[in-house]
């Protein structure tokens, strides 16, 4: 008998497990699209990175027919090859070709627009880009 009145006294527990899946799941998923929409801009800006090391090699490499604009055509080749629109690149250079040991720098910046959570920060900021920037140096051969 007192036995029954403590469980009658407990309630019931069936569907707690569901409402303890139903409070977390928002949570769990708004963690695992973060997860996401940050791992596809690191991708983005390693491939950012690598454009700008192979435009800084081509800098540097000892050819007199190699400019400036051989070197950004190099950059946004890269770019476009990895599926990011060039006409959306900002390539910079500084430095002088042709000077033995002077250090040229590649200096691109790519606008990344988030897929998810571009939404919620541009309705706090007003924008919903970011901007992927990336420098390389190094030094004529």
């Amino acid at each position: 008998m007192m036995r029954s009145l403590i469980r009658s006294m407990r309630g019931d527990e069936r569907g707690q497990a569901l409402v303890e899946f139903a409070l977390i799941v928002p949570f769990l998923l708004l963690f695992l699209v973060g997860i996401i929409e940050f791992g596809r801009g690191w991708n983005l800006h390693q491939v950012v990175t690598d454009a700008a090391r192979e435009a800084a090699r081509t800098a540097v490499i000892h050819d007199v027919g190699i400019d400036q604009d051989s070197v950004i055509r190099v950059a946004k080749n890269a770019l476009g090859r990895a599926g990011i629109n060039p006409a959306n690149a900002t390539v910079t250079l500084s430095g002088t070709f042709h000077s033995t040991g002077e250090p040229i720098s590649v200096a691109i910046s790519v606008p990344y627009r988030l897929a998810f959570f571009g939404a919620l920060k541009g309705w706090t900021t007003g924008e919903s880009t970011v901007t992927l920037r990336t420098t390389f140096t190094m030094r004529n051969e």
